[in-house]
C-alpha cells in the first residue's frame, strides 16, 4: 500500500507541474511579443521560426532532429522519439539595433516564447506519442516618423505605427515503425493586427489638424504541417560497449501546402487636434468609416529536409534548407508583394561525457549558422538574413534540463548603404521537464 501511495504522489507532483505551467501560460499570453522592426510592417509581420530551445541553439536546425527529451515542432515526425512525457516552457528575450545613414535606434522586448506538452506511453517502447501548445506565428511592432517639406504646404510629418500578433494552438502526433515515422500538427491560427498613418503638421500651422487612418485586421483559420523522418544505425563496435560510440544517420522533411484564414477587416479615418491642457491628441471628427470587410488570406507553402549523424548521447552534427512560397501569399490589405524565401541552416551538439560526475562534462554545448533570403523585397533587391547561435543545456538529473540560447544575426540589404539595416540578439531560455507515464512501476 505504501509504494502505491508513492506512485500516485509521483504522478499528482507532475500533474500539478502541468498545471502550473498551463496557468503561466494563460497569465503570460501577451507576453508573445518581439522588438520592434520596420520591416514587420509588410505581410503578417515578422515571422517566427518555429521551433523550440535546443533547435535554436543549432542554428535553427529542424527537419532531421530528433530527441529523446526536446520537443521538435517544426517536423512532427520527431514526437515518435521522446521516451518522456515533456514538457518545454520557452523565455524569449530580445533586441534590435537599427541603422539608416546617420541615425540609429535601438528596442527590446521580452516574454513566452513557446509552450508545449508531449505524452510519450513508454520509455523503452515507445511508438507513438501526442503532442499539443501553443507558439507565436508572426508578429507586427514597428514605430517610425518621416519629415518632409513640401513647397504649397510647409512642413509635415508622417509617421506610422504597427502593433498586433498571430498565434497558433495545435496539437500532433507522430509513429514509429522500425525506424521509420510520421507525424502531423494540425494547428488553430488566430489573433488581431493594427495598422495605423497618421499626417500631421506643426501646431502652429494653419493646418494643424491630424489625419490618422486605422486599418485592424482579425484573422483566423486551420493550419498543419505533416513530417517524415528515417533512423539508422550506420557504425557500431562490437567491441567497444559504450553506446555512445554509435553513429545513426536521420533524415527528415516537413512540409505544408497554402491554406486560407478568415479575416475581418476594418478601416476608419479621423481627425484629431493637440490639446495644450491634457497634453494629447483630441478626436475633432471622423471622416470616413468602413463596414467591416470579410476577406481570405493565403498562406504561403513551405517544405523543409536535412540529415544529420551522430549520437545525442555524444555528438550530433547536420544541415537543413527550407523554402517557403510567398510568392503565392494573398492578402486583402496593400502590404502584400513579398516573394519566395529559403533558409540554409548547419549545427550540432556535443555531450562531453554524459554519465561523468563532473557536471561540465555531461551538459549539452550547441552551435549553429543559418543564412537565407527573405521574404521582403525592397526596391527590387531582396532582403538577407544570416546569423549564429550558440546554446547550453543544463541537465537536473534525469527529470528536467534547462536549455539557453543566444542567436545574433541581421536583416537587411547588405549592398545598399543607405538601406535601413537591422542587427538583432534573442535570448532563448527553455524550461523543459520530463517525466514518465503510463508506465506500470515496480517496488521492492
Amino acid at each position: 500500500m505504501k509504494a502505491k501511495s508513492n506512485y500516485k504522489v509521483k504522478v499528482t507532483g507532475f500533474a500539478l507541474q502541468i498545471i502550473f505551467a498551463f496557468i503561466l501560460l494563460c497569465a503570460s499570453v501577451n507576453g508573445f511579443s518581439q522588438a520592434e522592426s520596420p520591416y514587420s510592417r509588410y505581410g503578417l509581420g515578422l515571422i517566427r521560426n518555429p521551433v523550440f530551445s535546443a533547435n535554436m541553439g543549432m542554428g535553427y536546425l529542424a527537419a532531421p532532429y530528433a530527441s529523446a527529451v526536446n520537443i521538435n515542432y517544426a517536423n512532427p515526425a520527431s514526437y515518435a522519439s521522446l521516451t518522456r512525457t515533456t514538457i518545454e516552457i520557452g523565455v524569449l528575450m530580445d533586441g534590435n539595433h537599427l541603422t539608416s545613414g546617420d541615425s540609429s535606434y535601438r528596442s527590446g522586448s521580452g516574454g513566452v516564447n513557446h509552450f508545449a506538452i508531449a505524452l510519450v506511453p513508454s520509455a523503452k517502447h515507445n511508438a507513438w506519442a501526442i503532442c499539443f501548445g501553443m507558439l507565436p506565428y508572426s508578429n507586427v511592432n514597428y514605430n517610425f516618423v518621416q519629415n518632409f517639406n513640401d513647397p504649397s504646404i510647409g512642413q509635415y510629418s508622417e509617421s506610422y505605427f504597427g502593433s498586433g500578433s498571430l498565434y497558433q494552438a495545435y496539437v500532433g502526433g507522430a509513429v514509429k515503425v522500425k525506424g521509420f515515422s510520421i507525424g502531423a500538427n494540425l494547428g488553430f491560427l488566430f489573433g488581431k493586427l493594427q495598422y495605423q498613418k497618421a499626417i500631421s503638421f506643426p501646431q502652429d500651422s494653419f493646418a494643424s489638424y491630424t489625419t490618422e487612418n486605422v486599418t485592424t485586421v482579425n484573422a483566423k483559420g486551420f493550419t498543419y504541417n505533416v513530417g517524415i523522418q528515417y533512423q539508422k544505425l550506420i557504425y557500431h563496435n562490437r567491441d567497444d560497449p559504450d553506446a555512445r560510440r554509435d553513429i545513426m544517420a536521420f533524415f527528415g522533411a516537413y512540409g505544408s501546402s497554402g491554406m486560407q484564414m478568415n479575416t475581418k477587416v476594418s478601416n476608419y479615418w479621423y481627425r484629431s487636434v493637440f490639446n495644450t491642457s491634457t497634453s494629447s491628441q483630441q478626436i475633432i471628427d471622423t471622416l470616413e468609416q468602413q463596414v467591416p470587410q470579410v476577406g481570405k488570406i493565403t498562406l504561403p507553402y513551405n517544405v523543409g529536409a536535412g540529415l544529420m549523424f551522430g549520437n545525442e548521447r555524444f555528438w550530433m552534427a547536420g544541415a537543413d534548407f527550407k523554402y517557403t512560397g510567398w510568392g503565392t501569399y494573398t492578402t486583402p490589405l496593400d502590404n502584400g508583394g513579398l516573394v519566395n524565401s529559403w533558409q540554409l541552416s548547419v549545427g550540432g551538439q556535443i555531450t562531453p561525457k554524459y554519465d561523468d560526475r563532473n557536471y561540465f562534462l555531461h551538459m549539452q554545448y550547441r552551435m549553429g549558422m543559418y543564412y537565407g533570403k527573405s521574404e521582403i523585397s525592397i526596391g527590387g533587391s531582396q532582403l538577407t538574413q544570416a546569423g549564429a547561435t550558440l546554446g547550453v543545456g543544463f541537465p537536473f538529473k534525469s527529470v528536467a534540463h534547462l536549455n539557453i540560447t543566444g542567436d545574433f544575426g541581421s536583416l537587411g540589404s547588405p549592398g545598399n548603404a543607405t538601406a535601413l539595416q537591422e542587427t538583432y540578439y534573442r535570448f532563448t531560455i527553455g524550461f523543459v521537464l520530463n517525466d514518465i507515464w503510463f508506465i506500470k512501476r515496480k517496488f521492492d
